[in-house]
């Protein structure tokens, strides 16, 4: 049987190739971007002693990236700008606390019952705070040839503060309708036909998105039941001051939402308790 003319042409073409068995070949993790961070890192540790252990880190940052989007399909990769990632100020603690109370303590209570009641517990507490990440690309209307991200333009008649109506979450944000803006509109506008905006990819008039605050507690004590049997009794709050991060923030000027919170990006208040029997 004979091969139609183009199906033979392909067959030799394929046959040709130094690896046959592959139709084509891509380059998925090409070096397509750069990004560099710089840091001051510092820590305080105090192991175990007197019933106390602490552990404290701080790291003062700056992290720029070209990746971040492009306003063209030829020059994305080329436009630095503060990193998605950039936290300028990240702060963790934790401390383990055993209470000076029971036999051997610091504090002996003489009465049975009180000592029964107050020895043997342990407290312990996260905190962790983060400054703002740079908000992403205030998008608009673009009529040009290949246009990466529709970046806006800076308003050159604007004057005054972007942020506006308080912080973020202040006033009613449950009601759709009249839910109030954060970011001022007129700051920014859609360019002109064939020319790309002249905001950056991130960060534009050094707007940021909430910074996070949050706090987990825990108590424990552990009853000795006999030698080889114990009962440990927990209690652990995360996010005990029930802190709201707001997000969802809507960067497109076109959008009847733009600069408004459309959502909260952690957990609310959450409360636990375990027993745990060990022999």
């Amino acid at each position: 049987m004979r091969l139609p003319y183009a199906n033979f042409q392909g067959t030799i073409g394929q046959m040709l190739r130094p690896f046959p068995q592959y139709n084509s070949v891509g380059d998925p993790f090409g070096n397509v971007g750069q990004s560099n961070y710089n840091a001051l890192q510092l820590s305080v540790i105090k192991t175990a002693s007197n019933g106390l252990t602490l552990n404290a880190n701080y790291t003062l940052s700056k992290a720029l990236a070209d990746t971040n989007g492009g306003r063209t399909a030829y020059s994305w990769q080329r436009e630095k700008s503060p990193s998605n990632g950039d936290q300028t100020h990240v702060f963790n603690g934790l401390v383990v606390y055993e209470l000076p109370f029971g036999k051997g303590r610091a504090i002996a209570p003489t009465n049975r019952a009180v000592s029964a009641i107050v020895s043997g517990w342990r407290v312990s507490g996260i905190t962790r705070l983060q400054s703002d990440i740079p908000l992403g690309t205030i998008a608009g209307a673009c009529n040009a040839p290949l246009t990466g991200n529709c970046f806006t333009n800076y308003n050159s008649a604007f004057s005054g503060n972007v942020r506006i109506n308080g912080d973020w979450g202040d006033g009613d944000i449950r009601n759709t309708g009249t839910a109030p803006a954060y970011i001022d509109r007129t700051a920014f506008a859609s360019p002109a036909a064939f020319t790309f905006g002249d905001t950056p990819p991130s960060g534009a008039l050094g707007l940021r998105q909430p910074r996070m605050v949050n706090q987990d507690a825990g108590v424990r004590r552990d009853f000795q039941i006999r030698e080889n049997l114990r009962l440990g009794f927990q209690c652990d709050a995360f996010n005990i001051f029930n802190h709201v991060r707001f997000g969802g923030i809507n960067t497109n000027i076109t959008n009847a939402n733009f600069g408004k919170v459309t959502s909260q990006v952690n957990t609310p208040r959450v409360i636990q308790f375990a027993l745990r029997i060990e022999f």
